[in-house]
């Protein structure tokens, strides 16, 4: 049969073997004139031409296979196009397997990506979409924040976002290697914390509030609490009657849910008491929480910057970048609160449990050297909010009360001055009992 593997045919008592390529015959002996032996021989003379065959089968499957391929992928990205840039951000929050963010780090997220998207549209106007971002403009992209001069803290909060949004949407965009896993990341220089504010600053910015303004600064003062948690503290987390307040830290409720119990001061709790019964619900600052969870912790921490600077404080000093970085704000009065506890004589747990500091390490940055007033400014806490008039000065024997000084306060009460009349009052019995 005469077939591609070949075939014998027998001249002068040898066999020669037989085959024929694109319509020409070759022939070549196998010297041999024995059959079975020739036909080994054949096989041996046709191996090189299958196997040369087997391989230009497989080149033509493959090529079916790959067309196939192609054409399956213009039909799915018909039926289902690839992830738009425009689309990108409103995709990743409705996604189910994104992290549980807040809604406060979602804004922030949401303006880092913001950034990569604004320049991606400057830069490559022709990349429409998720997966049309590669390694190359992802570090071009890396090396546009360095020349920038951010902070190292900056670009890895920039660069690891990007890294999120691809990573989560991964599978809808049909992306299959993550860019932004392949940039390195900075190391960061030592953080550049805020600083405590003096007994004359926290006067002028405390006496000076207005509004919610001025109970969110109680709420930074008296608690040492955190931006985040005071201005979306809730009535709920207030026990006027304790004269308690029970909150859990946004920082750290994912890591340890531990629940804070802290006395209200007397002057916070004044403070709160004047909002009537009927408003008592919700947030205790509607218009700080609205601020703060719709549009994240800038514009209420713009706020506050702007009262502390309308007092004189400067705000803002030179940082490890081109940018200038925040040296007095909200976070001030957490590092003021502190000192004060402890230059008062606060013993190092009660100062912890106060501001929910759970290691020594992070407390220890928080407590300075201050001024020797700070004691007296302890007591002189309860008429740094309001019009109070200042406290007399310490008696000559802490922990006694000053009786006569009390009676004064009370023999000179009216209806108009009484609430002054208060707070004096409480702040001299709390003067008296440090």
């Amino acid at each position: 049969m005469k077939t591609r593997k070949g075939y014998l045919i027998l001249r002068n008592k040898t066999y020669y073997a037989c085959w024929t390529v694109a319509g020409k015959k070759f022939m070549k002996t196998t010297s041999r004139t024995v059959r079975r032996e020739a036909e080994k021989r054949l096989a041996e003379i046709m191996e090189p031409f299958l196997v040369e065959d087997e391989i230009k089968t497989l080149q033509n499957v493959k090529a079916r296979i790959e067309g196939a391929k192609d054409e399956l992928a213009i039909l799915n990205g018909k039926r289902n196009p690839p992830l738009s840039i425009v689309a990108t951000w409103d995709n990743y929050e409705k996604a189910s397997n994104r992290p549980d963010s807040g809604k406060a780090t979602l804004a922030t997220y949401a303006l880092q990506w913001g950034c990569f998207e604004r320049w991606l549209v400057e830069k490559h106007p022709d990349i429409k979409s998720l997966r049309g971002v590669n390694m190359e403009i992802a570090g071009e992209y890396a090396a546009h924040l360095a020349g920038r001069g951010v902070t190292a803290n900056t670009f890895n909060k920039h660069v690891r976002v990007c890294e999120l949004v691809f990573r989560v949407l991964k599978d809808k965009a049909r992306i299959e290697n993550n860019p932004w896993e392949e940039i390195q990341r900075k190391k960061g220089l030592a953080p550049q914390s805020r600083r405590e504010l003096t007994v004359e600053e926290l006067k002028r910015i405390c006496q000076s509030a207005e509004g919610e303004l001025r109970l969110m600064l109680a709420l930074g003062l008296y608690l040492g609490a955190r931006l985040a948690d005071a201005a979306t503290m809730e009535w709920g987390n207030i026990d006027l009657k304790r004269g308690l307040i029970r909150y859990m830290p946004r920082k750290t409720a994912r890591r340890n849910g531990k629940e804070l119990t802290v006395p209200l001061h007397p002057t916070l709790a004044n403070i709160l008491a004047e909002i009537p019964p009927e408003n008592r619900q919700g947030y205790i600052l509607p218009k700080m929480a609205k601020l703060y969870t719709e549009t994240g912790p800038y514009a209420v921490s713009k706020i506050v910057q702007q009262h502390f600077e309308k007092n004189g404080i400067v705000t803002k000093r030179d940082g490890h970048g081109v940018r200038k970085v925040i040296s007095a704000g909200f976070h001030s009065l957490r590092h003021s609160a502190v000192s004060l506890l402890r230059e008062a004589g606060a013993p190092l747990s009660v100062t912890m449990a106060i501001v929910g500091h759970s290691t020594l390490a992070m407390h220890d940055t928080y407590t300075h050297v201050g001024e020797k007033a700070m004691k007296e400014a302890v007591g002189s806490m309860p008429v740094l909010i309001g019009n109070a008039p200042a406290l007399p000065p310490l008696t000559d024997n802490p922990g006694k009360i000053d009786k006569a000084a009390i009676c004064a306060i009370l023999k000179s009460m009216t209806a108009k001055n009484w609430r002054a009349q208060r707070d004096k009052l409480l702040a001299s019995l709390l003067h008296d009992m440090i």
